[in-house]
């Protein structure tokens, strides 16, 4: 009944831990390649409560503690740390490799989880990889590994000096302060592209683990008169509860009462708030603590059963999983793209992915058995040799790429195409596979007839700007709240990818029959470029997202528009592009449709908009749109009524404008008066002659810019 390791005969490690590290490489290559199968029963698809990235990262801790203790004990604390160092340094040469092959493969290709990032320079590219400030899909987790072994010799001199009690309470209390000022305790620095492991938060499961792993000759005495069973019975019904809890969240929902419209709010509140991955929240660590907890006791106590029946396929996989982890990031590229060349029919997706996930996995364990390709950290010079390999393919195959001219974007489509993105759903948390097309946009307005750009070479991201010397990008991102990718399409100032300063940002939201491209095909983009490089106003970053027919916010019917555009668009923004932090940064606005979802989330997130325009806003009264809802669910999101009682509106500043020929000009002048009768400051302009129209829009962009730079910037008003 000992809490100890189980070592045969003759053994020096513990094959437990090697066997449930191969359980979480079977666990990440299923839910990394392919997409739903059978196997997301046993691995969570990637959904549940806790998943194997963090068993992974905690048992790459433990492990760590376990052997440099003995080191330490048996060769010194000198020798130990150089071990320590050249582990980092083998770590980092693998991720940078990984980087450097992946990403641009990824996106020349285009790949399904291509995100657009810019190639063009592959100067920058390259150094931002070796200086690991760039990171991608599926080598995210090794360069957070990496970071977290650079760091780990540190932690180990303190625990040496008999201080291990200050490396787990400064885990955690960094991880604390990063639940609540993540912005201040955002470390090491900032990495373009990784969006969900922050390392101030993941850091938690790699120290914890190195803690208990240095201190675990003293742990197992002192649990050695702890029942193991009655603790595997515990841990067993955690896990149960937690399963019930994942299964039947809307009962839990009709059990305290909630607003049936509202379910789906409660469960996407429930993810964000108690369990969280990339933020790590404190539900995520109870059920990560609870589910590797219970793994660990069940292969404790029926080590011999299942060590006979899958020990020899999962304890090989543990004892690689670092090398398995790295191959699989290879095998997905081909998989990924063979799955968005062939179609298969919705009867045959979950066994074919089935199929394919065990053939990467028996693939993986003959590799490993092989050992092809392998470099350990003692072969000298040799381990330099793919890195070097790879940093020299990758500048050639940038350097010769047609990827360079196209802004490393999606291109627009013929109005007559499909959207390239419409065959693509999201995990829920951010990896996007394969699956039915999104529902529900609406059609997009009529844009004006583009005009050719003479001379062009190459498609542009949109036929609706000219040439322009800062950059437009058409992106796309997973949006939590809408469980769906979203498009967008932001606009760099000029000297963006030469410059390392941070940005304001100004949001500008479509019409209700409109889209994400309505803003460009009016010429704002052209319009602030122009301006820019006249000096007329100071760069800034423009993002205009795509919010269907949903007056961008949070709708009855449990579709979180509004958390959609305050929360995850703002996140992922901050993790990809250089953007001021602070609402005094940050300015939103929009016409027609859109300038009434500036002003609602303009009134309701004083903390996140500092600055809001609304451009002949369309303001609505109960009724007008059923599926805005009725009585508090319409008032509670709706400007007329929030101008009246919203709070902290002074600190806003505000514009507002309406041609008085426009239908809802009365509506305007209600919320001016609103506003006025409340002393609330704000710049009010009801235009001679205006309508509710592209001209009216096109011919107030200079109006526009001008109001938002001097918004943004306080000090350029006179």
């Amino acid at each position: 009944m000992a809490w100890g390791p189980y070592q045969p005969p003759g053994a020096g490690r513990d094959e437990r831990i090697d066997l449930l590290r191969g359980f979480c490489v079977v666990a990440m290559v299923v839910d990394h390649i392919g997409g739903p199968s059978i196997f997301y029963a046993i691995t969570g698809g990637n959904r549940f409560y806790t998943s194997a990235a963090e068993g992974f990262i905690f048992i790459s801790g433990l492990v760590m503690g376990l052997v440099y203790q003995r080191l330490i004990e048996r060769d010194g604390l000198g020798p130990s740390l150089q071990r320590a160092i050249e582990r980092a340094g083998t770590l980092y040469l693998l991720t940078v490799t990984l980087s450097l092959f992946f990403i641009p493969a990824s996106e020349i290709l285009n790949v399904h989880w291509a995100q657009g990032i810019d190639l063009r320079n592959p100067v920058d590219f390259i150094a931002s990889v070796l200086l690991l400030h760039r990171t991608y899909y599926l080598v995210d987790i090794p360069l957070l590994y990496t970071i977290l072994i650079i760091v780990s010799p540190l932690a180990l001199v303190l625990m040496s000096m008999r201080r291990s009690w200050v490396v787990l309470a400064a885990s955690w209390l960094l991880w604390a302060a990063y639940q609540f000022f993540p912005d201040l305790a955002d470390a090491p620095w900032p990495i373009s592209g990784n969006q969900l492991f922050f390392v101030p938060a993941w850091q938690l499961f790699f120290f914890t683990g190195l803690f208990l792993g240095w201190h675990h000759g003293t742990l197992t005495v002192r649990l050695a008169r702890f029942p193991r069973r009655l603790a595997l019975g515990v841990s067993g019904i955690g896990f149960a509860a937690l399963i019930v809890l994942y299964k039947s969240t809307d009962q839990l929902a009709r059990l305290l009462q909630i607003d049936p419209s509202r379910i789906q709010d409660f469960q996407l509140r429930l993810l964000e708030v108690l369990f969280a991955k990339a933020d790590v929240r404190p539900g995520r660590i109870v059920a990560s603590i609870v589910v590797f907890g219970f793994l660990y006791l069940l292969v404790t106590e029926a080590w011999r059963p299942i060590a006979r029946s899958l020990g020899w396929f999962l304890i090989p996989l543990g004892q690689g999983a670092l090398y398995a982890y790295a191959a699989h990031v290879v095998i997905a590229l081909p998989v990924g793209l063979a799955l968005d060349r062939v179609s298969i029919p919705a009867r045959y997706e979950r066994p074919a992915h089935a199929v394919i996930q065990i053939g990467v996995l028996l693939l993986l364990w003959l590799l490993l058995r092989w050992r092809v390709m392998d470099v350990k950290s003692t072969e000298g010079r040799a381990r330099y040799a793919w890195p070097a390999a790879a940093t020299a393919v990758c500048f050639l195959l940038l350097s010769f790429s047609p990827v360079r001219t196209v802004h490393a974007v999606a291109t627009e489509q013929a109005q007559t195409e499909p959207d390239p993105y419409a065959n693509r759903v999201a995990r829920a948390f951010g990896t996007p596979v394969p699956g039915k097309p999104l529902t529900g946009a609406p059609p997009r307005t009529p844009l004006p007839t583009p005009v050719p750009q003479p001379g062009s070479t190459s498609p542009p991201v949109s036929d609706y700007v000219g040439p322009i010397k800062g950059e437009l990008r058409k992106m796309q991102f997973f949006s939590p709240a809408l469980q769906r990718d979203m498009q967008y399409f932001i606009y760099l100032p000029p000297g963006y990818e030469n410059d390392k300063i941070l940005y304001p940002t100004l949001y500008m939201l479509h019409g209700s029959s409109g889209s994400a491209e309505e803003w460009v095909a009016w010429g704002l983009v052209d319009r602030a470029d122009d301006l820019i490089i006249r000096k007329e106003i100071l760069p800034l970053i423009i993002v205009m997202p795509q919010g269907d027919l949903s007056y961008w916010v949070n709708l009855p019917d449990g579709s979180l528009y509004g958390d959609y555009l305050v929360k995850d668009l703002r996140r992922h923004l901050a993790a990809t592009y250089r953007v001021l932090p602070g609402a005094e940064h940050r300015a939103i606005g929009g016409l027609s449709m859109g300038g009434s979802g500036a002003l609602a989330n303009g009134f309701l997130h004083p903390d996140v908009f500092g600055v809001v325009g609304a451009h002949s806003a369309a303001l609505l009264e109960e009724g007008e749109r059923p599926f805005l809802g009725t009585g508090q669910d319409f008032e509670r999101q709706t400007p007329l009524w929030l101008a009246q009682t919203a709070d902290v509106l002074d600190s806003l500043t505000i514009w507002i404008d309406v041609g008085d020929q426009d239908m809802w000009a009365d509506r305007n002048v209600r919320l001016h008066d609103a506003l006025s009768q409340r002393g609330v400051d704000h710049d009010w302009d009801l235009s001679v002659g205006g309508e509710h129209a592209p001209w009216y829009w096109s011919s107030r962009l200079v109006d526009y810019l001008r109001f938002y730079d001097v918004a943004l910037h306080p000090e350029r008003r006179l």
